[in-house]
This record gives C-alpha cells, structure tokens and sequence, in this order.
C-alpha cells in the first residue's frame, strides 16, 4: 500500500475517532441533564400523595427519550476507541438501561391506579365538604332553636347567613312563631350547599374524559421507553463480559 493511501486511511481513522469521541460526550452530557431533572421531578418526595405520583410519571415519560439518547450515544461505536477508565462505566450503564426499562414498565398500572385514585378522592372532598357545610347549617338550626329572644335570634341569623344580611325579622311576632320559619329561612342555605356539590361533582366528571387520556398517553410513552430501553440492554452484552473488563 502507497504512502498516500496510507496517510487517507490514518486522517479517516482519525476522523473517525473524533467523532464518536463527540458523540460520546453529548451522551453522557444528555445523561447528566436527564439526573439533573429526575432530582428536580422527584424532590420533594411525596409518595402515596396521587396527584404528585400521577404528575411525576407524566414529567419522566415526557423527558424519557433525553437519557435514551444518551444511552444511544455512549454506548456508540461499541468497544472501539474507548479508554481503560470508561469499561466500568459502561457496564454500570447497561445495567442501568435494565432498570429503567424495569421502572417504566412499573409505572404503566400505577399510572391508571393513582388516575382513578385522583378522581376518588376529589369525589370524597367534595362530599366532605357537603357532609360539613350541612353540618354547620344544623348547629346553626340548633342554636337558634335555643335562643331566648328575637335580638339574639336576628344576630345568629344574620351573622351566620352573610350573604343574606337583609333578612329582617318581624319583632312583632313571638318567639314560637318565629321559631317556627328555621327550616324556610336555613332552606336556601342547604339548597345552596346542595347545588355547589353538584356542580363540583359535575366538573369532576367532565376532566374524567382529559385525565384519562393523559394517563393513556403516559402510559404508552412509558412502553415505547421500556421496549427502546430492553432493546439497548440487549444490545449492549458486550458491555457487561467479563472479558471486556
């Protein structure tokens, strides 16, 4: 072989090594930055809270294919122009891989459980809610029910029912018969109370349809992830031989 082609070849190897050299190093720096979010994702942790299980699987799915990536990049090009340094490395990565196609897999039936659980337990804050409401309504009916006189009638009442402060009483009228108009004047506040848990009911109904495509979406992603996160740990056996540390 001439000179000439010999130096082509060498600036071609050369090249070549460069490159994936390149590669390589935004791998590992795609790596870094998906580390770097998963702490931002996770911390605080907040686990057995639904809404923060729910909202922190959507933000992984969602940046799953940045540490793919780099997986892809630093395991380019295989055993070829690496340095003694990086064959730990690499071994700790493709066990890795493993992992988190493990994690992801993991996530797609909590993600429909913590949904449902979202849904559940706004429905029980909203009953909750009613059950107190209606609870103080009744205390109310109670105390006025024991009054003594008019003026204290009218001053429970009115500091009670803000919003309906204009109610005025007849103090012509004895304290039976004005006793006698509790359940007509605490009527608009149950119905009140009523209605306000029916409309939260009806908006907790109308984001089933939105909450459940999220968790969908979500949980595709998440299998996509596992299927391309499985393949990259088969694909790199040459990383975890023994004879290749």
């Amino acid at each position: 072989m001439t000179q000439p082609k010999l130096d082509r070849l060498w600036r071609a190897y050369a090249t070549q090594s460069r490159s994936i050299t390149m590669i390589r190093w935004l791998g590992y720096g795609l790596l870094l930055l998906a580390l770097l979010d998963l702490g931002a994702i996770l911390i605080p942790i907040d686990l057995m809270n639904p809404v923060w299980e729910f909202r922190s699987i959507g933000s992984i799915v969602e940046r799953i294919p940045v540490p793919l990536i780099g997986f892809v990049m630093v395991f380019w090009g295989e055993q070829e122009y690496r340095r003694p340094a990086e064959k730990l490395i690499l071994k700790v990565l493709t066990w890795l891989t493993l992992a988190l196609t493990l994690v992801l897999v993991a996530m797609i039936p909590l993600c429909f459980v913590n949904s449902m659980r979202i849904h559940n337990l706004k429905v029980e804050e909203i009953n909750a809610f009613k059950v107190q409401r209606l609870a103080l309504v009744q205390q109310l009916e109670t105390k006025l029910d024991q009054t003594n006189s008019v003026d204290e009638f009218q001053r429970l009442l009115s500091r009670a029912l803000t919003n309906r402060s204009s109610i005025t009483l007849d103090t012509n009228q004895a304290l039976p018969d004005i006793k006698a108009q509790i359940p007509s004047l605490l009527s608009p506040a149950r119905s009140a109370i009523e209605q306000q848990a029916k409309d939260a009911l009806e908006q907790a109904r109308n984001e089933q349809p939105g909450l459940l495509k999220r968790t969908i979406k979500w949980s595709l992603g998440a299998l996509i992830g596992a299927v391309v996160g499985l393949r990259i740990w088969q694909s790199t056996r040459w990383a975890r031989k023994k004879s290749y540390l």
